[in-house]
């Protein structure tokens, strides 16, 4: 048998989207690239006995061991970081009721989002789980159907978002890529098992999940998102996510509308 091919026993079938821990997105990460124990030992230098015992849990890697594996595979930025976030703790994150309450009760939050309303900003404060907190009119009025789930990812994945959003396959690729990084981060928490039982119904966020390993933290000014304007026109939108530091765990986001720049519209 070829030694890059993997063996029988170590084959498993790649599961479908549950909360990320640190010893399963090892294995993803080595299964991705198609390589065995033996082959990833060459990359790398960790034994195949210690790697196995990484793979199931039985052992937590060292920061150096961490390092072997990231650079051993070759993981990019965001793969990295979701990996060592994973080796740690999760972070606590409060209900998004109470988000919702403090952005409501904060009068400075509130005064800004009333200026952005009166300029026609598409903005809306959110928790990490992209869960509506407060938002402008534009915003939501650019998201039909919103109402129903106050939650970005899943509307996103509901059939009137695929009619609106142009490209929408990749928009739903890197909100993807997105929610795994997120997921790993507040992995305990209440909002991250609501998210992903709420995404679970849907086959084709099954299917991107399964498909990649990337993980994405934000997203650069310059990558614009392609979406159909209330008045059916395609527009281009620069999108800027910004963190609130008072009260935590709140982001602003703003889309500035531009000239369209995307592929031709169906």
């Amino acid at each position: 048998m070829n030694r890059n091919t993997r063996s029988h026993r170590d084959r498993r079938r790649r599961p479908l989207a549950r909360i990320p821990t640190l010893h399963e997105t090892l294995w993803l990460s080595r299964d991705h690239l198609r390589l065995s124990r033996v082959a990833a030992h060459k990359r790398h230098g960790i034994s195949p006995s210690y790697l196995r015992q990484l793979e199931v849990g039985e052992r937590i890697p060292s920061p150096e061991t961490l390092y072997k594996l990231i650079t051993g595979y070759g993981l990019s930025d965001g793969q990295a970081r979701h990996i060592r976030e994973l080796r740690y703790p999760a972070e606590d994150l409060p209900p998004t009721d109470k988000l919702r309450q403090s952005v409501h009760e904060n009068v400075a939050l509130r005064n800004h989002i009333q200026d952005l309303e009166g300029r026609g900003v598409l903005a809306a404060y959110v928790d990490p789980m992209w869960n509506i907190l407060l938002a402008t009119t534009e915003f939501r009025s650019g998201m039909p159907g919103l109402e129903d789930s106050e939650c970005i990812p899943v509307w996103l994945f509901s059939p009137i978002a695929k009619t609106i959003v142009i490209d929408w396959e990749r928009e739903a690729a890197h909100s993807v890529a997105t929610i795994k990084g997120v997921l790993g981060r507040y992995r305990d928490s209440e909002q991250a098992h609501t998210l992903l039982r709420k995404l679970r119904s849907h086959n084709d966020f099954h299917h991107l999940w399964r498909s990649s390993c990337n993980v994405a933290y934000g997203r650069a000014a310059s990558d614009r998102v392609h979406w159909r304007h209330p008045s059916g026109e395609p527009t281009s939108y620069s999108l800027t996510v910004a963190d609130v530091t008072q009260p935590p765990h709140i982001q602003l986001i703003t889309a500035l509308r531009k000239p369209y720049s995307g592929p031709p519209p169906d």
